[in-house]
């Protein structure tokens, strides 16, 4: 049965959409949100923009959509593509391939269109279609219970934080990586930042910490565990075979993680194939599953022993998915 904690982590004075992503649109759509954000109560944010070829463009608020009147043309979405990639596609062409784009303040852009594939690889992005401008959040308490959990079992391993999509990983990620990283005993604090999301937020000049950005996971796990000598690592949206490996090679060194991963409930978690082998590992000795019921609202959290979870296992007969 896993324990459950709320820790009352409320979302801050909403902010106005970034500038840097203002000053991507046109003026009409300019206007429209920002009499969108005149209208929306002070409890509320917009959570999303996104931009369609052809398309209304449409807000998301407080997880509902609100469809504007704003149409944006082909010749405005590839402008708003050359100012994204500061006039070099190619440049970013990677991230791109990937469906996204990163902003300097962890604005992410998801990014979709015509692909071209090669071999079953997306090698290019052509005639894009859509742009999802990710506002991210900012919640003041959030992240309290995971720091104070990792700092009581530390010593045993790490903790894996899992949700659905958009319930705010990277934000709770972002906070506890700041508590680790000062108050009058701070931790050597490694973040590996492969799509520039934690780091924001993260330029105080009193904060232990490193960031590996741009990094792939394995290749900046490595590095913060045998070169920076970290007490912590710190890594988003984990689950590839490469992954898990450079996390057990660095468990094995000693260094515990706190890592996020998308899952609906633990059992969903528990499923999949490289998290059955961090699992067996016990590279994680706690489990956290976060909700919360609307945008604004309290954090929950759901943890779960690694004994509990291992339980969970035995009781499904032992069997995974290859999901």
């Amino acid at each position: 049965m896993a324990t459950v904690i709320n820790d009352g982590a409320r979302y801050a004075p909403r902010e106005r959409i970034p500038e840097n992503v203002i000053r991507l649109l046109p003026y009409r759509l300019r206007e429209e949100l920002k009499r969108a954000e005149e209208r929306i109560s002070q409890n509320e944010a917009i959570e999303e923009v996104r931009v369609r070829c052809g398309k209304a463009a449409s807000i998301t608020v407080s997880g509902g959509n609100i469809m504007l009147d704003s149409v944006i043309t082909r010749l405005e979405m590839d402008s708003i593509m050359q100012e994204l990639c500061d006039g070099s596609l190619y440049a970013h062409s990677e991230e791109i391939c990937k469906g996204y784009l990163t902003l300097e303040n962890g604005v992410r852009v998801g990014v979709c269109g015509r692909a071209a594939v090669d071999g079953g690889k997306v090698i290019g992005i052509y005639s894009v279609s859509c742009l999802n401008f990710r506002i991210p959040a900012r919640y003041e308490r959030v992240g309290l219970a995971v720091s104070d959990i990792f700092s009581s079992v530390r010593s045993d391993g790490g903790v894996l934080v899992y949700s659905p999509p958009r319930i705010g990983k990277t934000t709770l990620l972002r906070n506890v990586a700041r508590r680790l990283a000062s108050g009058a005993k701070p931790l050597r604090t490694a973040v590996i930042d492969t799509r520039g999301e934690i780091a924001p937020f993260l330029d105080s000049q009193r904060l232990c910490i490193d960031i590996l950005s741009g990094y792939p996971k394995p290749v900046g796990i490595e590095i913060a565990a045998r070169t920076l000598s970290a007490e912590v690592i710190i890594c988003d949206e984990i689950g590839d075979a490469d992954e898990a490996k450079a996390i057990v090679a660095a468990q094995n060194n000693g260094v515990p993680f706190i890592a996020t991963a998308h899952a609906g409930d633990i059992d969903s978690l528990l499923r999949r194939p490289q998290i059955r082998m961090l699992h067996e590992a016990r590279v994680f000795c706690r489990y956290v599953g976060i909700s919360r019921r609307g945008f604004g609202e309290d954090y929950r959290y759901a943890v779960n022993t690694w004994e509990e979870a291992n339980d969970r296992i035995k009781n499904c007969g032992g069997v995974i998915a290859h999901v």
